[in-house]
């Protein structure tokens, strides 16, 4: 006679295979995310994505490559996390942070992906020539975006804008950048365009 709990345990392999079966069935899908394509290419064995769930309960991982397309990849203790300079903080694949980007070098082929390696992208380091200072935001906000020639950029998702933004700042989320920049962008090359995010960038 089966438990309920069993059946509850049951349930949840019977999801968890199925899920994984859903997310890596399809041979030559793609393996990089389109935020990940401005600086990498395709390698094999390699999927470039954003981290999604992580379920110590089943050992496996979500990587979002695409707005419908999610790679399950299992991991196991041998899988290493790399960090570069340490800067995310990810000693162990429970503290890698989500919606990170990230890196993972796996064996098994694309039906059955065991993470080998999984790195973190580190923040890219923007040019001090190329930074702007919270006062000098300020001083273009208060001319305004035609007086000012200036584009003001909310990188952050949606929701982070819809709960506030900074006036006269316009909506456009990193992982949508790709197929919403030219409707958004002005094609003035002598315009100024800032962005501004949640976090380090």
């Amino acid at each position: 006679m089966i438990t309920k709990n069993k059946s509850s345990l049951f349930l949840a392999a019977l999801l968890a295979v199925t899920f994984t079966a859903a997310g890596t069935a399809n041979a030559g899908k793609p393996t990089v995310a389109g935020s990940c394509k401005e600086c990498h290419t395709a390698e094999a064995d390699t999927v470039r994505g954003n981290l999604g769930t992580v379920s110590p309960d089943f050992n496996t991982l979500q990587v979002k490559v695409g707005k419908k397309l999610i790679w399950i990849v299992n991991y196991d203790d041998k899988t290493s996390v790399v960090n570069g300079d340490k800067t995310s903080g990810a000693e162990s694949i429970k503290d890698l942070p989500k919606n990170k980007e990230i890196r993972i070098s796996y064996s098994g082929g694309e039906s059955k992906p065991l993470a080998t390696e999984i790195t973190v992208k580190q923040p890219y380091k923007v040019p001090e020539d190329q930074k702007i200072t919270n006062d000098e935001v300020a001083k273009l906000v208060s001319q305004g975006p035609e007086k000012g020639n200036y584009t003001l950029i909310d990188a952050r998702p949606k929701g982070a804008f819809l709960t506030g933004h900074i006036p006269s700042a316009i909506s456009l989320p990193f992982d949508s950048f790709e197929e919403s920049c030219s409707t958004v962008l002005s094609n003035d090359k002598d315009r100024l365009i800032v962005f501004y995010c949640g976090g380090p960038t």
